[in-house]
């Protein structure tokens, strides 16, 4: 199989072995759309995302360098909570206009560490059973285990986009950063490089069942932790593709190693 390294975002369809989550089950993920309709430029979903507070919205830094790649770059970030299906207008979404996007400084822009970034919201959200926050996990800390990945990324298998716009879910161990790292080098041995990072976190399963794809990127990875909250300990930043591929991990951004500045934007703007 020949791979290629891609950034997890595009047409969105859903998670590649994932099932539809159940309604209000993850009220912190959200979905950032990009367009302009006063221009004729169609709003669409390009990324996922995690809710921290009512104002602030945590995703990918690559889910900002798409907006450019549009033939007409003059839309705007909006950003859906409550949302269940993608293409309806459903009475439990709100929605609010982005007015600044915080990138980690040292993201390249491509496939590469530090994919992380902080939207700030026109108007924060009205928190409720279908829309609510999610909690930081503790700087530094190493996550192990099982872990919750939600989004509306692709199911397919190859370069075809095929399924529902419900919000799907899928449980992924984590792997060991070596395993991961070994994995990645034997699939990445003709490009010539790794991207992998001591930052990022990976998930299996290594047989391909599941797997993170286009249209997941900046989407929650998700742990339970000791005070039964909500954690995000990831963000979908890049993969091998076609997704679903055996030995071909997912790879997030692992936010642990961010907290600090996270909290250092948050509370200066």
């Amino acid at each position: 199989m020949i791979f290629e390294l891609s950034l997890l975002a595009e047409r969105p369809t859903r998670i590649v072995g994932g099932t539809n989550a159940k309604t209000g089950l993850h009220p912190w993920q959200v979905s950032v759309h990009w367009g302009d309709p006063d221009r004729g430029l169609e709003q669409r979903h390009v990324c996922g995302g995690s809710l921290l507070t009512a104002g602030w919205v945590l995703t990918a830094g690559h889910c900002k360098t798409l907006a450019p790649q549009h033939p007409r770059p003059l839309g705007r970030f909006l950003v859906l909570a409550g949302k269940y299906k993608l293409g309806t207008t459903e009475d439990t979404e709100q929605s609010s206009r982005v007015t600044r996007t915080f990138i980690y400084p040292g993201y390249s822009g491509t496939v590469a560490p530090y994919d992380i970034a902080l939207m700030k919201l026109e108007k924060p959200f009205e928190l409720n059973p279908f829309v609510a926050t999610v909690s930081l996990p503790y700087p530094e800390t190493i996550p192990r285990g099982d872990a919750m990945l939600t989004g509306w990324g692709s199911i397919g298998r190859g370069k075809n986009f095929d399924g529902p716009m419900i919000l799907q879910e899928a449980v992924l161990p984590i792997l060991d950063y070596d395993i991961c790292k070994r994995a990645l080098d034997k699939a990445l041995r003709h490009e010539g490089r790794n991207p992998l990072h001591p930052t990022n976190i990976c998930t299996g399963p290594l047989d391909g069942t599941k797997s993170a794809c286009k249209g997941d990127s900046g989407g929650p990875l998700v742990t339970e932790n000791a005070f039964g909250q909500a954690e995000v300990i990831g963000v979908v930043s890049w993969g091998l593709f076609p997704c679903g591929g055996r030995n071909a991990p997912s790879v997030y951004t692992r936010v642990s190693a961010y907290v600090t500045w996270i909290h250092k934007i948050m509370l200066n703007h």
